[in-house]
């Protein structure tokens, strides 16, 4: 009879365990959202009906958001100095913070170690701080260890195409959107970006010619970007209805996809171990088109719907192979 009530306590145990992480877990989650909202106050609220590391963590990062950046600052050096799982977080917290002050060598200073201890986070943070004082080269290769340290930070992504975008290269500006819009969890980020890629498109038979010279040539990217301007030439995806937009979208990428397929083994860099050994997939499993559909609806939900009820193997066929990658 004792093993028996031991086992049961143990049981009963474990579920009043299980049931306070979910509710800690629910609590977070909902904080967060509040604070996504912009609604601080009740975000603090759930964060201290948390309790916990991770709360106190989301509280210094909300105070940060609200403005309050000596109480963040406080808070994130306190956290930091505890060696727990928000440890490292809450270092970037503090670069941020100092960031702020104005202390920039010690913002720099903590980003880089905190870089080395593996934060994708930080090299992120560091590369945008680069690319607003102007230093797109270095933000460039920031950005890019912030995507080597973590390829699921979706915002790293994002600023690596807006920094190659500001340096006139467009093949190196849709690769990290076409990406992102694959991770992104964030619908207005998601149709930002959606537009910001069609611009791509529609912008690259007049500013290709822009691009300005490299100092060590590049022959694969430069190839790249002539077969873009024919194709915007050719086909101008700005000027039909939203159906018509999404179906020359995925003639625009396929052909991209294709021709990287064919040609990438000539370009044994980042871009391609990042992203056209993953894209060139979506070609070989005829993917391209769910993948297509799939990033566009952020701006063209109605349109979406439509296609993926009448191609519904397909597109799950897509989604459960993303799902085990």
């Amino acid at each position: 009879m004792r093993k028996i009530t031991t086992a049961l306590l143990l049981l009963i145990a474990t579920l009043v365990a299980a049931q306070s992480t979910t509710r800690q877990d629910s609590l977070l989650n909902i904080g967060r959202m509040w604070r996504d909202n912009h609604n601080f106050e009740m975000a603090i609220d759930q964060f201290l009906r948390a309790g916990g590391d991770e709360a106190e963590y989301e509280m210094a990062l909300t105070h940060y958001y609200m403005g309050k950046i000596s109480m963040a600052l406080s808070e994130s050096r306190s956290i930091a100095k505890r060696g727990n799982n928000f440890s490292l977080d809450a270092e970037v917290l503090t670069a941020l913070c100092r960031e702020s002050q104005g202390f920039e060598r010690a913002a720099i200073r903590i980003y880089k170690n905190a870089t080395a201890q593996g934060s994708s986070r930080a090299a992120y943070h560091y590369a945008a701080m680069l690319l607003r004082k102007g230093h797109r080269d270095e933000a460039e290769q920031w950005a890019q260890k912030s995507i080597m340290l973590n390829k699921n930070n979706a915002d790293a992504h994002l600023l690596l195409a807006t920094v190659m975008t500001e340096k006139n290269e467009r093949f190196k500006s849709m690769m990290p959107i076409y990406y992102f819009l694959l991770i992104n969890n964030d619908e207005e980020k998601q149709r930002l970006a959606y537009r910001q890629l069609i611009s791509l498109w529609r912008e690259s038979a007049k500013a290709i010619n822009l691009i300005k010279t490299i100092k060590v040539p590049d022959p694969f990217n430069d190839a790249i970007n002539r077969q873009i301007e024919q194709w915007a030439t050719s086909d101008s995806i700005a000027k039909v209805p939203a159906k018509e937009q999404i179906t020359m979208l995925c003639q625009q990428t396929e052909r991209l996809f294709r021709y990287l397929l064919e040609t990438s083994e000539l370009n044994l860099d980042f871009w391609q171990v990042t992203y056209t050994d993953f894209f060139v997939k979506f070609v070989t499993r005829n993917f391209v088109t769910p993948y297509v559909y799939y990033i566009a609806d952020a701006e063209h939900h109605a349109d979406v719907l439509v296609w993926t009820s009448s191609e519904t193997y397909l597109f799950n066929e897509f989604r459960l192979w993303m799902e085990a990658q």
